[in-house]
């Protein structure tokens, strides 16, 4: 093997080359190395197309084994990349920083770095990320606002609950529109014929929750009707105890369900499985691992839970989880059954038809 410096690069001649990306809001650190893990070039860049194109041009295509790239940072860079015909891996996050903490330093030089050295040796960690679609990436972003506007919702609806209770009031529970305004207006009146006035304090925060409700209803209806007229995600409302906006998370957190060549591996990727922890003669089995998405398997516990609880009409698989529940208890068998709901949807969408109630009957 030949190697000459050419401005500061060294160039090899027939030699794969791996190159690792630590992509930043502004600046991005890139480093290639090569098949023995010496540094053949190191750089820091715009995080901009154009700037890490530039990079990667030194190089010959076809010596471009992979380029590794941490998830969640300048997506749409890699995407331009990957259209590009660059061969570009996002890794997981967590799984990433493990490896990169061997470093003693953390800079983003070391990171770059490391991460060249997780794609030419970390092929069996399992620490790849697939990259959703567009049309996924902007439906999961409004799904988790919604959540995000929902918790925001619920803790103003404790700090009113909170002040009007200090001063011995009670509020009714919230059952229609506006039932939140109207409620604290009566109890507001009571206070006020005791000598406390909090009204400076409460009738904000009101008036926020009941903007906030006004969207959130917005944002169902919208969702409902998106997931009606998706050819997927109505498909896989067809399931019992699962909703549109289920569905549409389901369908966001899997994109591609090609992905999948079995339909039990969806279990592990929603983290709905149990952990095992294996050392020597110790081997123990934990709750499960709780990998994944974390919206997409609450939403499913959820279904679940309905399916269990609210769902009358029989079916098979409403059949296995009340013998489940029977079995098991509540608490372990909506999980369960949260994980055979997975399997059921992946299931319902390779196949393309609707939900039969009398399949699906079989154990995860």
């Amino acid at each position: 093997m030949t190697r000459r410096r050419i401005r500061g690069i060294v160039a090899l001649t027939q030699q794969d080359i791996w190159i690792g990306l630590d992509c930043g809001y502004l600046h991005t650190s890139a480093c290639a190395i090569d098949q023995d893990g010496l540094i053949i070039a190191q750089e820091k860049c715009e995080t901009t197309t154009a700037s890490v194109s530039a990079f990667l041009g030194r190089f010959p295509p076809e010596s471009l084994r992979l380029i590794a790239v941490e998830a969640g940072v300048a997506t749409h860079m890699i995407r331009d990349l990957l259209a590009a015909g660059y061969p570009v891996k996002l890794y997981e996050v967590y799984k990433a920083q493990r490896f990169l903490a061997v470093r003693r330093q953390k800079t983003d030089t070391n990171d770059a770095i490391g991460l060249a050295e997780l794609g030419r040796v970390g092929r069996s960690l399992g620490a790849e990320v697939h990259l959703k679609s567009l049309e996924c990436q902007n439906l999961r972003t409004r799904l988790i606002a919604r959540q995000s506007l929902v918790r925001v919702r619920v803790r103003l609806d404790a700090m009113v609950i909170t002040i009007v209770r200090m001063h011995g009031g009670k509020l009714k529970r919230r059952v229609a529109k506006g039932a939140l305004s109207q409620d604290v207006e009566e109890q507001l009146d009571l206070l006020r014929r005791d000598g406390v006035d909090v009204d400076a304090d409460v009738r904000p925060l009101v008036a926020v929750a009941e903007a906030l409700d006004e969207q959130i209803r917005s944002l169902d209806k919208r969702f409902a009707e998106l997931a009606q007229t998706h050819p997927v995600c109505r498909r896989l409302m067809t399931v019992p105890g699962v909703g549109p906006k289920t569905a549409l998370m389901f369908y966001s957190a899997i994109d591609d369900v090609s992905r999948f060549k079995h339909a039990r591996s969806v279990g592990p990727y929603l983290g709905l499985t149990p952990s095992v922890y294996q050392s020597g003669v110790k081997s123990r089995q934990g709750g499960i691992s709780k990998k994944g998405c974390t919206a997409t398997r609450t939403l499913l516990v959820s279904a679940a839970t309905v399916l269990l609880v609210s769902v009358k009409k029989s079916s098979a698989l409403k059949a296995w989880g009340d013998a489940l529940r029977a079995r098991i208890g509540i608490s372990k068998a909506r999980v369960a059954l949260a994980r055979k709901l997975a399997i059921v949807l992946i299931k319902v969408w390779q196949s393309e038809t609707d939900f039969d109630p009398r399949l699906h009957a079989a154990s995860p």
